[in-house]
């Protein structure tokens, strides 16, 4: 199968090095360049660039294979990907995602690395994709439930902000951990309201995920985070430099609070410090949630 990856940035790379491994076949591709003898198209660009990608591709008679490596929502819409590309796109499309704890740099000097495959249903060409993605230090374990698997990804990639915020405070382990457990039983209810069954197996691509990203300076949510303790989100966003894509989720968490109906509190509480115009505030504020929750 001819195999092409849209985004050339830094874990579209990543996924290239794997991938090459067991392929010949897979290449980088341009929006304007797509054509419709590809088979296999895989999105490594940030979710807010995904819909105006998706506007240059046609698919005329051929179904293709579409697997989603992004990891956020829509800022306008409130769409996870997996909504864009149905949107986009149409019903005539073989969806996958690609997602779990991994940081690109890693995969690319060959640390061992475990991520889900996710799908909603099984076909003949599950098993190639899965087999696509295995080597000695990469695997993909698949799993049912595309639409768990990017939830968490969006979330996770908010609640480091959060992670980060508290290393940038001052305060350690401790307190990180306690916010980490407010935030995964925050996300459980939410499936919960959702109907969203987390198989085990996504464990991988959600408590994973989430433990990797809340955890690390090489996250750019994390580090996001962190400037906040003494910056504007503004400033913040400047000096990261590159696409948070957490900043941009925070903006649909009424959309999934109204899906839901419930209150996500600790990503309210998120919202209220990102708006936050004087770092002066931002110790107090947090101390008071944590008192609260």
């Amino acid at each position: 199968m001819s195999i092409k990856i849209l985004g050339n940035g830094v874990w579209g790379q990543a996924v290239y090095s794997v991938i090459k491994q067991n392929s010949p076949e897979v290449s980088f591709i341009g929006r304007e360049e797509y054509s419709d003898d590809q088979d296999i198209l895989i999105l490594a660009v940030p979710v807010q660039a995904i819909r105006n990608a998706l506007q240059f591709i046609s698919f005329k008679d051929r179904k293709k294979i579409i697997i989603n490596t992004a990891k956020g929502i829509e800022k306008e819409s409130h769409m996870l990907p997996q909504e864009i590309v149905r949107e986009v796109l149409g019903i005539g499309v073989e969806y996958f995602a690609l997602i779990g704890p991994s940081f690109a740099q890693e995969v690319v000097d060959k640390m061992p690395t475990v991520v889900n495959l996710g799908y909603n249903d099984k076909t003949e060409n599950l098993n190639y994709l899965h087999k696509l993605f295995q080597t000695d230090y990469f695997t993909a374990v698949p799993v049912k439930g595309v639409e768990v698997l990017e939830l968490a990804a969006a979330f996770k990639n908010m609640y480091a902000i959060i992670c980060g915020l508290s290393e940038g405070l001052g305060y350690g382990t401790n307190t990180r951990v306690a916010l980490l457990v407010r935030a995964m039983e925050e996300f459980r209810q939410l499936c919960h309201s959702l109907n969203l069954h987390i198989d085990p197996i996504a464990t991988i691509g959600t408590t994973g995920d989430l433990i990797l990203t809340c955890n690390s300076i090489e996250s750019r949510n994390y580090t996001f985070g962190k400037y906040l303790a003494d910056m504007t989100a503004h400033d913040a966003l400047h000096k990261v430099g590159t696409t948070t894509e957490g900043y941009h989720s925070l903006a649909s968490i009424e959309s999934f609070e109204n899906r839901a109906g419930m209150q996500l509190n600790v990503l309210h509480f998120l919202n209220a410090m990102v708006k936050q115009n004087d770092p002066s505030k931002i110790r107090q504020m947090f101390l008071e949630f944590l008192k609260r929750n």
